[in-house]
C-alpha cells in the first residue's frame, strides 16, 4: 500500500525561496518558506526543466483574457 502526502504553500513576496545543488547527483532541492511550514522539492535536472515549463505556462495563462460562457 502506497502512502501519499499533500502540502500547500502560498508563495508571497516575503516567502523565502532557496535551493541547494547536489552536482554529484545531478539534482537540487528547492526550499519554499521556512521551518515550520517549509516545503522542499527534490528535483533531478530533467524535472527542473519540466517545472520551469509548467511555471512559464502558468504565467502565460494569466496574460490571456479568459472567456466566460453565457449561462
Amino acid at each position: 500500500m502506497a502512502t501519499y502526502v499533500a502540502a500547500s504553500v502560498h508563495v508571497k513576496p516575503d516567502t523565502e525561496l532557496s535551493f541547494h545543488a547536489y552536482p554529484e547527483d545531478d539534482r537540487v532541492t528547492v526550499d519554499l518558506g521556512q521551518v515550520p511550514g517549509a516545503v522542499t522539492l527534490f528535483l533531478p535536472r530533467s524535472e527542473i526543466d519540466r517545472l520551469a515549463g509548467v511555471l512559464a505556462e502558468a504565467r502565460e495563462s494569466l496574460s490571456v483574457p479568459s472567456v466566460k460562457a453565457a449561462a
